[in-house]
C-alpha cells in the first residue's frame, strides 16, 4: 500500500490505523500548497487534489473515513472494530462517520474563518458560531465517555481514530479555548498518548 500525506491533514487518520494495525506501508510525503498537490502528476491520481490517498494495487481511494472502512474490511481480520453480528456495531459506524459528517463542520468553519481565508474575508460571527456548535459537540462526547475510555466500550476502535482526528486539530491550531469538558480531555490524552498517533501526527 502506498499512502499520499501531509502533516496535519485527514491522513493522519490513515497512518494512524496503518500503524496500529502493523500494516506495511509506503508513504508519499507531499506539501500542503498547490504546487504539491494541484500538479499535474498528482492530479492524475487524485483529481480533487486533496490527501489523503490511497492506492492497493488496482484500487485508488481518497475519502479517509472510506478508507479507514476499506482498510479495516481488507486487512483488520476483526481488530480495532467491534464483532459485525453484536449490538455494539451500530453504533461504531455512527461515531466514525460522526467524526467526520458532523465533528468536521465547525472545525472547517472555526479554521476557514481564522487561518485559511483572507482576511477581508473573515467572520467573527461565523467563527463565534462554529465554536459554539463545537462545544455542542464536546458536551455530548463528554457525557458519552462519562463511565467508559473509549467510544464503543472500554476497546479502543478506528472510531476513536475517526473522532480523535478532530480533537488533534482544534488543539494543533488552537481554533477553540479548551476547558469544561473533562471527559474528552482524558479521553484525548489516552488516545494522544499511543505511539501509533504520535507517529501519524509528527510533522
Amino acid at each position: 500500500m502506498k499512502l499520499y500525506h501531509c502533516a496535519k491533514s485527514r491522513s493522519v487518520r490513515v497512518m494512524w490505523l496503518l500503524e496500529e494495525l502493523g500494516l506495511e506501508y509506503e508513504v508519499v510525503k507531499m506539501s500542503f500548497d498547490p504546487d504539491s498537490l494541484q500538479s499535474a502528476d498528482y492530479l492524475a491520481i487524485n483529481p480533487f487534489g486533496k490527501v489523503p490517498v490511497l492506492v492497493d494495487g488496482a484500487t485508488t481511494m481518497s475519502e479517509s473515513v472510506a478508507i479507514v472502512q476499506y482498510i479495516l474490511n481488507r486487512y483488520g481480520d476483526g481488530r480495532l472494530e467491534p464483532d459485525r453480528n453484536g449490538p455494539e456495531y451500530g453504533k461504531f459506524l455512527q461515531w466514525l462517520h460522526f467524526g467526520e459528517s458532523t465533528m468536521m463542520g465547525p472545525v472547517a468553519q472555526m479554521a476557514s474563518h481564522m487561518m485559511f481565508f483572507p482576511e477581508e474575508l473573515r467572520n467573527p460571527a461565523i467563527l463565534e458560531q462554529g465554536r459554539k456548535t463545537w462545544s455542542h459537540y464536546l458536551s455530548i462526547l463528554d457525557k458519552e465517555l462519562a463511565d467508559k475510555d473509549y467510544l464503543c466500550g472500554n476497546e479502543f476502535s478506528a472510531a476513536d481514530i475517526v473522532v480523535a482526528y478532530g480533537l488533534f486539530i482544534v488543539k494543533v491550531f488552537r481554533l477553540a479555548p479548551d476547558g469544561g469538558h473533562a471527559n474528552v480531555e482524558a479521553y484525548y490524552q489516552r488516545l494522544s498518548s499511543r505511539p501509533a498517533f504520535q507517529k501519524a501526527a509528527a510533522d
